[in-house]
């Protein structure tokens, strides 16, 4: 039989992507004297809390019930039956080709799921699964897409509701990889769909707090010390022409910060890199944005490659915005506090008509015939598909005079370059480079050339800075997929000693030894990461693989508990737990229960089918152990111990010729295989009729 014990690859993975951007918190001292422009706004010191929107509606009551019907303010919430927008009765069934699963939107009352399942050629459902939708993100002016939780654990379900075309459709990303209901929400998501949430550090995407819908304080700032004062100072005594230092009220910045308030989640770019001893929520309203995160954008932008948040780096590149010295800002044309549907067209073409005379711009383009009456946005601002999400259309904030939209992604056949929006030179620019061409390499596309570049980088970078955490860390992630793991564990174990606390590096390390069949150590880093957050169910999974390796079958037993506690959608969890009952203490109906549940959990997982289809030979229930084994070869058709197994079932009932037909695939794929070879040669010379003995 095939060897049982083994850390999964999909294992592996999930923690690979989820450590792509970490930080470790430094100790600031407390600084009320930073300056934002010429005003010092006293919120920016590091120490001043969040209070909370329903403080702000005591004495901003109109603002407030204004704002909160933005799209800013409906970014987040609770799905009930009075917000609903979606079809759930008629138009609800999604089908996504690649993966052969279809999902099924159904409403319970103030319940909503997402149903998965596959049909077979009779059109019966051979799997099924349903995820409750907890969480909300989205307006729904464009769209809503669901989130779900588990023990706190937050992740994106598959389907997501697009309002303008009225349908259905695959979130954003599922398109190209469907990551079912394992896609994590990540800090750098959450904290720009939402205010700032509760994260716990180390995990990957569990929050043990979060708040409904981004709040006064993500452009204001922290308002504990306003709160404080107009509660000790009735706000109608307060001198009108007053500046309050206690808040930041983004008019009175200078008109580059007003930018950075806007630039915060309006400026993803391709990639943002977190600088050193920084994490997602050190920014504040007043700073600048580049003292958190580096920025980085495709170095020849398309004119067409219009993005859902790249609405700060498209302006930046309009002759409006280059000419106006930097005083064309959002707010210019927005007003935060109210809807954009509430306003009239025409309400935007009159800040166009500020600096531009309609007379003068006839006689420069004669083609043209501009009138008071014109759409200057339709014109010059026209709306397009984004490239990163199907289904919408967002209004292109590269103003020019005559705007070409090329097809998205139209140069995705070339190497992929990144520049730094903020063009940094400061000695660990280059680290972070680096990182950011790993983090694409991981998180966008799996291109050689980006894995290149994120090597050249980091490697020169470190010359210079040979303790910068993050470029240590990622440079031993840039070595495990050069599968380069001799040089990775040397990474992380130089992370280790900087930041003890790292939980990611320490999980890392383990990975690595692990593949380096050096499993004390791993043991070890496993059980330092888990001290430090203990709920990972990968690193509790593979290390009670490791304790049944060693014939710790106690530490083995309750280690897969917790991880199973910890994650119960884990597959890899119940399938280990599973191996460990068949084989550790010889219960094959127990196993059996845990091989079926991780299936339902993942019905592609070629591990937990295979140990399916080897419980029911062990039965001697050949039919159904076919059954299994053909579905492993379905996935995965150079899977070669179903093909060996197979053999030996159609062997064992008298099928030599298909036994053979079997044997001969897995010559095709490895010529060298002696089982096959061996079980081959005795059938010939039985004269390809005679039966195996078993």
């Amino acid at each position: 039989m095939k060897r049982w014990w083994k850390i999964s690859a999909p294992a592996l993975a999930i923690l690979l992507l989820l450590a792509i951007s970490f930080s470790v918190k430094i100790q600031q001292r407390p600084n009320r004297n930073i300056m934002a422009g010429q005003y010092g706004f006293l919120n920016l010191a590091p120490e001043v809390k969040y209070v909370g929107d329903e403080e702000c509606a005591v004495c901003h009551s109109e603002i407030f019930k204004t704002y909160k019907q933005t799209g800013m303010g409906r970014s987040f919430y609770l799905p009930t039956a009075a917000n609903r927008i979606e079809d759930y009765a008629q138009n609800n069934h999604v089908f996504e080709p690649k993966s052969n699963l279809h999902y099924q939107m159904i409403s319970k009352g103030n319940e909503f799921y997402q149903v998965e399942y596959r049909l077979d050629e009779k059109g019966r459902r051979t799997h099924e699964l349903a995820r409750k939708a907890d969480y909300v993100i989205g307006s729904g002016n464009q769209a809503r897409t669901f989130l779900t939780s588990e023990n706190g654990f937050l992740y994106e379900l598959p389907v997501t509701w697009y309002q303008k075309k009225n349908t259905w459709g695959m979130s954003p990303g599922f398109q190209y990889v469907n990551s079912r209901f394992s896609r994590p929400i990540a800090p750098s998501c959450m904290n720009c769909h939402n205010s700032y949430a509760e994260y716990a550090p180390y995990s990957g995407n569990r929050y043990t707090e979060v708040a409904h819908g981004i709040g006064c304080e993500r452009c204001h700032g922290p308002g504990e010390l306003h709160v404080k004062k107009r509660y000790a100072t009735k706000f109608s005594d307060a001198p009108k022409k007053e500046i309050d230092s206690t808040i930041v009220n983004p008019r009175r910045l200078a008109v580059d910060l007003q930018m950075e308030v806007c630039r915060q989640c309006h400026l993803s770019g391709e990639v943002r890199v977190l600088k050193d001893g920084k994490n997602e929520t050190d920014f504040r309203p007043g700073m600048r944005l580049r003292e958190i995160f580096s920025v980085y954008i495709p170095d020849r932008l398309a004119p067409g490659d219009l993005r859902v948040a790249s609405h700060g780096e498209r302006i930046s590149l309009s002759a409006c915005y280059i000419k106006s010295g930097g005083k064309l800002v959002c707010i210019t044309c927005h007003n935060p506090h109210q809807p954009v549907k509430w306003l009239a067209r025409d309400s935007f073409n009159t800040k166009c008509l500020v600096c531009h005379n309609l007379e003068t711009l006839s006689r420069v383009n004669s083609r043209a015939k501009h009138q008071a009456s014109d759409d200057c946005v339709a014109c010059h601002m026209p709306q397009g598909g984004t490239a990163d999400v199907l289904h919408v259309n967002f209004t292109d904030h590269w103003i020019r005079k005559e705007p070409q939209m090329s097809a998205p992604n139209s140069h995705e056949s070339e190497p992929v370059l990144l520049k730094d929006f903020f063009e940094e030179k400061d000695a660990a620019a280059g680290l972070r480079l680096g990182m950011a061409y790993l983090q694409y390499f991981e998180a966008i596309a799996m291109d050689q050339r980006a894995l290149e570049q994120a090597l050249l980088h980091l490697t020169s970078g470190l010359e210079n800075n040979p303790a910068h955490e993050q470029g240590l860390f990622h440079l031993g992630k840039t070595y495990v997929h050069l599968n380069r793991l001799e040089e990775a564990r040397q990474q992380f174990q130089k992370v280790t000693r900087i930041a003890p606390d790292n939980a990611f590096a320490h999980f890392q390390l383990g990975q690595v030894s692990y593949k380096m069949g050096q499993l004390e150590t791993a043991a070890a880093a496993y059980q330092t990461s888990l001290k430090i957050f203990p709920e990972n169910a990968v690193a509790l999974t593979n290390l009670g693989t490791i304790h049944a390796q060693s014939g710790n079958l106690s530490a083995a037993f309750a280690t897969f508990q917790k991880a199973i506690f910890a994650q119960p959608s884990y597959a890899p969890a119940h399938n280990n737990m599973g191996e460990f009952y068949a084989h550790k203490r010889q219960e094959p109906a127990t196993a059996q229960k845990h091989f079926r549940r991780a299936v339902e959990l993942e019905p592609d997982y070629i591990g937990a089918l295979n140990n399916l289809g080897h419980v029911n030979m062990a039965f001697g229930n050949y039919a159904e152990a076919m059954k299994f084994f053909t579905r492993v070869i379905a996935v995965d058709p150079k899977f070669i111990p179903a093909y060996g197994n197979l053999a030996l079932i159609h062997s064992l009932n008298g099928r030599n010729a298909e036994a053979m037909q079997c044997l001969r695939r897995i010559l095709a794929l490895e010529p060298n295989n002696v089982n096959a070879k061996n079980m081959l040669e005795q059938i010939e010379s039985a004269g390809g009729e005679a039966s195996l003995k078993r």
